[in-house]
């Protein structure tokens, strides 16, 4: 039997059926459901396939994790997970590259496919009290700050690197991770906080002819795109802050398995 054929059959089930009918009901602000223990709540909306935004706050980090994966195991798609940008108590204050990676990840999707007010949102954040504490870039500040590169675009070298070297971008001769970019004669490479590999962009003059993304450890290309978006430690931005939430559309579901307790660990 395969995985769809599964979720077929859970979905008739009379948890996922009364979870499914509040989902429905626009009227219901606040409900209260047990029962769902371990995999059960992946289970259920995976079965579902809410239409709403859904933002899942769960107690720690661990069980944040444990609900990411088997989110992306059971085929659910737009899945991201939002961790805090530092690392696990031992190594507390400083920061984790990786997770601030997943962070501006998460960001750009809200800013790129959710409107506010929007309808029309399938996103789906995981995440946990420790990294919603932090406050995050605004939409203005993540305009301001944010672009997009396009193949075929005309641009000057010069005039690029002076861009990523205002907004914090560091010159290297060879990029290794996040916040870098290296010029070599008509190649540019540039490591974005947005992705987990760098990006090599290969001019004609001042027109960009390829764009890649390549392995750092071989320099081997992995994928040919046709437009890039770059961005920069947002988490040292300037700028007011605001809440995760606040970039959320007005119509998100918010799951947690005790909100007292994630409000408390906030606080």
């Amino acid at each position: 039997m395969q995985l769809s054929d599964i979720l077929k059959l859970y979905a008739r089930h009379e948890q996922c059926r009364a979870l499914a009918t509040l989902l429905k009901n626009d009227k219901i602000r606040k409900a209260s459901l047990s029962g769902f223990t371990q995999s059960a709540i992946a289970m259920n909306f995976a079965a579902i396939r809410c239409k709403q935004p859904l933002l899942f706050i769960m107690r720690d980090a661990d069980e944040a994790g444990y609900l990411y994966q088997d989110l992306c195991n059971l085929g659910m798609e737009n899945v991201l997970f939002f961790p805090s940008s530092y690392k696990r108590a031992v190594k507390f204050g400083q920061r984790d590259a990786a997770s601030e990676v997943m962070r501006a990840e998460t960001l750009i999707a809200l800013t790129e496919n959710c409107e506010l007010s929007t309808e029309n949102c399938e996103l789906i954040i995981v995440t946990y009290p420790a990294a919603l504490a932090e406050l995050v870039a605004s939409r203005q500040e993540m305009d301001e700050r944010v672009f997009t590169l396009k193949k075929g675009e005309v641009t000057d070298i010069t005039e690029l690197s002076q861009r990523l070297r205002d907004l914090g971008f560091r010159e290297e001769d060879y990029v290794y991770e996040p916040g870098q970019f290296a010029v070599r004669g008509s190649i540019v490479d540039i490591y974005s906080y947005s992705s987990e590999q760098p990006f090599r962009l290969d001019f004609f003059d001042d027109e960009i002819d390829t764009i890649r993304i390549f392995n750092v450890e071989t320099q081997l290309s992995l994928e040919m795109l046709d437009s890039i978006t770059i961005v920069p430690e947002i988490a040292k931005a300037k700028a007011d802050k605001v809440p995760l939430l606040d970039l959320l559309p007005e119509n998100t579901v918010i799951v947690t398995p005790d909100m007292r307790y994630v409000i408390d660990a906030i606080d």
